[in-house]
C-alpha cells in the first residue's frame, strides 16, 4: 500500500526524488532525516513489481516486493517525506532550481532533483501476457536457483546471451540457447565452448510466437518453424537507459546513453543527481540501487551544508 498523499499547500521542497524504487526510497529516507523537505513522485508499479519475491537481498531474502516497498515509504514517510503517485510528464531545470510536472497534481520545485527512475524494460513483443516475472526474466543471479532442474532457454543476440546462459547453466536440466546472429558464439567462444561441451544446445534463430501451456511451460516457436517447449526463458538486452528525462536536463551521457555521474551520483548539471539504475551500472543490483541512493542523499545533505 503506497503512503497518503499528505501535501501541504506548498509546491515547493529542498527535494524532489522521481523514482520510487529500491535508490528513491532510499534517499528519500537518508534526505528527510536531514530536517530538509523531500517530495518523492513515482508511479506505484516498480520495474520488479511482476516478481514474486526478491532474492539476494540481504534481511529481505525472498520477500514479495510490496512488501519492502511499503515499509521503506512508511519509513521516509516517518521522517517527513511526502509522496505523490502520479506520472511525470516533465522534468528541466535552471540554475536555480528545477521543475517536475506531473500528469494530475501539476508542478512542484525544488532546490535539488534526484532521478532514481530506474532502466525502462523493452519487452519483446512475443512474450505472452503474465509470464515477465513469472517465467521469462532477465536476471541469472535472482531466478535461477528456484528453477533448479528446469528446461531453460535464453534468447538474445550477441555474445551476452551466450555468456548468460553459461552463467545458468549450472541450474539448466536442459539448456538452449537461441541467438539471432551467427557470430554469438565466436564473440564468447571460451563461454559457448563450455556451454556445448556440458549438453547445451546453440540455435541461430530467432523466436516469432510464445504460448504459455496449460501446465505453465512455455512453447517457442522459431522463425525457421523450430518448436521447443521449455519451464524458463532468460532474455538478454532488455534493460534500456531511461531517457525521457536526460535530455531536457540538458545531462552529460555516457556512450551507454546513461547520464555520466561521479560516484556519489552527481551530474553535469549541479542541481541534479542520479541514483540506482537510472546511473546503468550493470552490477547495480537491488541492494546496489539502495546504495547509490544513499551516496545521492548523503552527497544532497553535504550540498546544503554549505550554502
Amino acid at each position: 500500500m503506497q503512503q497518503t498523499e499528505r501535501l501541504t499547500p506548498s509546491t515547493h521542497y529542498d527535494v524532489i526524488i522521481v523514482g520510487a524504487g529500491a535508490a528513491g526510497l532510499s534517499a528519500a529516507v537518508m534526505t528527510a532525516r536531514s530536517k530538509r523537505s523531500v517530495l518523492v513522485v513515482s508511479l506505484p508499479e516498480r520495474r520488479n513489481s511482476t516478481a514474486t519475491s526478491v532474492r539476494n537481498v540481504p534481511f529481505a531474502h525472498g520477500e514479495r516486493p510490496e512488501v519492502i516497498y511499503a515499509k521503506m515509504e512508511k519509513d521516509a514517510a516517518e521522517c517527513g517525506a511526502q509522496f505523490v503517485w502520479d506520472h511525470v510528464d516533465g522534468v528541466s531545470a535552471s540554475e536555480s532550481g528545477v521543475l517536475v510536472t506531473t500528469r494530475t497534481r501539476g508542478g512542484f520545485t525544488a532546490r535539488r532533483l534526484i532521478l532514481a527512475t530506474g532502466r525502462e524494460d523493452r519487452l519483446p513483443g512475443w512474450i505472452p501476457e503474465g509470464t515477465w516475472g513469472k517465467s521469462i526474466f532477465e536476471c541469472p543471479y535472482c531466478h535461477t536457483f528456484e528453477n533448479d532442474g528446469k528446461d531453460f532457454a535464453v534468447v538474445g543476440r550477441g555474445g551476452n546471451a551466450v555468456w548468460m546462459a553459461r552463467l545458468a547453466q549450472r541450474h539448466a536440466g536442459r539448456m538452449t540457447v537461441i541467438v539471432a546472429d551467427s557470430q554469438a558464439p565466436e564473440a564468447e567462444k571460451r563461454a559457448a565452448e563450455l556451454l556445448v561441451k556440458d549438453g547445451a544446445e546453440i540455435v541461430i534463430d530467432e523466436i516469432a510466437e510464445a504460448e504459455e501451456l496449460p501446465s505453465g511451460r512455455l512453447q517457442l516457436r522459431t522463425r525457421e518453424s523450430r518448436e521447443l517447449v521449455v519451464d524458463v526463458v532468460l532474455l538478454t538486452e532488455v534493460a534500456q537507459p531511461e531517457r525521457r528525462f536526460t535530455g531536457s536536463l540538458g545531462l552529460e551521457l555516457l556512450d551507454n546513453g546513461y547520464p555520466r555521474t561521479d560516484i556519489n551520483g552527481r551530474t553535469s548539471h549541479p542541481l541534479v543527481y542520479s541514483a540506482g539504475n537510472a546511473i546503468g551500472t550493470s552490477y547495480y543490483m537491488w541492494t546496489g540501487a539502495a546504495s547509490s541512493g544513499l551516496n545521492a542523499a548523503r552527497a544532497v545533505w553535504e550540498d546544503f551544508a554549505m550554502e
